[in-house]
């Protein structure tokens, strides 16, 4: 068999387990490969390329807004002479083969869905010098026209993947050694602002797939005794996700990380939705090590949950909360306070759902506005209704309420630094109150200094809730034609002079820590 060399580029925060799994699978099947980080500078992937002389360079598109920035270095390597096989992957590849061929033309070939079987064969094919173009779950040009081949019609079995290559993760330079982990693939749910479900039923997988109990924690028994992890991020779209089945499979975990004594000497975080926060699972998970929860909130108006189909009432956030709280367990969570058919009426819900539920500081709160992804129920509903405007990789959209494109313009200008761009506040704010309730050997937990990071999240919170209902105040009132009203600009420049004190403050308090790791986990 001859042998193929895979170079893999993608971002690597908190570890990209996708192209961890390729680079694996390209070894066991007797390939060398190789996992750069992507960035906007051609010049270290040219290094690398002119040096080792790839067969394929693969790119893994996580962002499909970042498509025109993987563009200009695509071009640039072929510019340079660079003559491998380039091919991209991930969930908007999967979604618009035909898009991005087009976009970058320097671009031979798209991996749709899962790409292990796929890479592999294509490694083989092109370092035997024979045709790849059949190859299953490819799509290529063909002429004037862009052909996707069929998918595989065998699903990759998970507990056969070897475990992932983690080449960038600093388990020893850093103050909280981390390692990210994948126990399943997919969710039953059928949220209308996710693409999880629609690339997994692309791929022939519906529902959840989970691996072997066992199997994950000897994957943990490796990542803690061998390489020194302290900290597990479980990155599972849901770790709860299907029912009694899987809560009873994540209660194995659980017994079993507890049986071989890990629970000693790690914690792990996990992400689930509110209605599977039940205190007899969770118990048994934080007795293992469980120490961290990601929330899928969304929303707190009843119509926008609808809109969302979450099929929950916002009664079962407040309820999880409670739970959460209880159990002394720090969480954050995801929220959007405008989605495509919100209403002045629904965003107020939001606001008032938002005191409610985190105006105390418990968890630092931000918020969002719903994106139409590709591959997405809502973004199909929205192109059915005619609102999506601009090119195909940045597809935007009107509110049906002039008065909220004010609004969110509004809070783009607010809340800069804040809600958005890079060190945001709000991220920064979700590792102090991690780092406040983190309790390891050799990290004790500070009770003061939970109460201060408690009561400086507070006042954030405080801050964002008053200028957001302030200006909505004033838009409902007063229906000024955008933000640069006078009366928006001076509450904008009082949000952002306030936001800036507290960072101010934030800053003061991360001195007094010795080690910290909210930079490394919340970015």
């Amino acid at each position: 068999m001859a042998v193929g060399r895979v170079l893999l580029v993608g971002f690597q925060d908190q570890d990209n387990l996708g192209l961890g799994y390729l680079a694996s699978s390209l070894r066991a099947a007797g390939h060398e490969a190789r996992i750069a980080t992507f960035g906007t500078d051609p010049q270290p992937l040219l290094q690398i390329a002119r040096q080792w002389q790839p067969d394929i360079i693969g790119f893994s598109l996580i962002f499909q807004f970042m498509a025109p920035e993987f563009a200009q270095v695509i071009c640039a390597l072929r510019t340079a002479g660079v003559t491998s096989h380039f091919t991209m992957g991930g969930h908007y590849a999967s979604f618009a083969p035909e898009t991005l061929l087009q976009l970058i033309p320097e671009l031979d070939s798209v991996v749709r869905y899962e790409g292990e079987l796929s890479i592999c064969e294509m490694a083989s094919a092109i370092a035997a010098g024979e045709s790849w173009h059949e190859i299953a779950g490819v799509a290529w040009r063909n002429g004037d026209r862009v052909q996707s081949n069929p998918i595989h019609k065998d699903a990759v079995d998970l507990d056969s993947i070897p475990w992932p290559e983690r080449p960038h993760t600093g388990f020893h330079c850093s103050s909280l050694p981390t390692a990210s982990v994948l126990a399943s693939r997919g969710c039953p749910y059928k949220c209308s602002f996710c693409s999880i479900i629609t690339f997994y039923e692309g791929n022939g997988t519906k529902g959840r797939r989970r691996r072997k109990p066992d199997l994950v924690v000897d994957e943990l028994e490796h990542l803690v005794n061998e390489r020194g992890a302290r900290l597990i991020l479980f990155q599972d779209d849901d770790f709860l996700a299907g029912g009694p089945a899987a809560r009873e499979w994540a209660l194995t975990i659980a017994r079993d990380i507890v049986a071989r004594g890990l629970h000693n000497r790690m914690r792990f975080k996990l992400s689930c939705r509110s209605d599977e926060i039940r205190e007899e699972v969770l118990a048994p998970l934080i007795e293992a090590g469980l120490t961290h929860v990601y929330l899928g909130v969304e929303a707190g108006d009843p119509e926008s949950l609808k809109t969302l189909n979450k099929h929950m009432k916002p009664e079962v956030h407040l309820r999880a909360s409670e739970v959460l709280r209880r159990l002394n367990l720090s969480f954050d969570f995801g929220f959007m306070l405008l989605e495509p058919w919100s209403s002045l009426a629904s965003v107020r819900n939001n606001i008032h759902f938002l005191r409610e539920f985190c105006a105390d500081g418990y968890t630092a709160a931000g918020f969002c506005r719903t994106l139409p992804y590709v591959g997405t129920p809502m973004e199909t509903k929205m192109r059915a209704e005619g609102r999506l405007v601009g090119p195909a990789l940045e597809a935007d959209y009107r509110f049906l309420d002039p008065r909220l494109d004010v609004l969110w313009d509004f809070s783009l200008v607010a809340f800069h630094g804040r809600n958005y761009g890079k060190d945001a506040l709000w991220d920064r704010l979700r590792g102090l109150l991690f780092e406040a309730r983190l309790d390891l050997p050799g990290r004790p937990h500070d009770p003061e200094f939970l109460a201060a990071s408690r009561s400086l999240v507070a006042s954030s919170n405080t801050l964002l809730f008053d200028v957001t209902e302030e200006a909505l105040d004033y838009i409902e009132a007063n229906s000024p034609s955008d933000a640069a009203d006078p009366s928006l600009l001076r509450l904008a420049a009082l949000s952002l002079d306030e936001n800036e004190s507290i960072r101010g403050m934030l800053a003061a308090m991360w001195s007094t820590r010795p080690r910290t790791i909210a930079q490394e986990l919340f970015r």
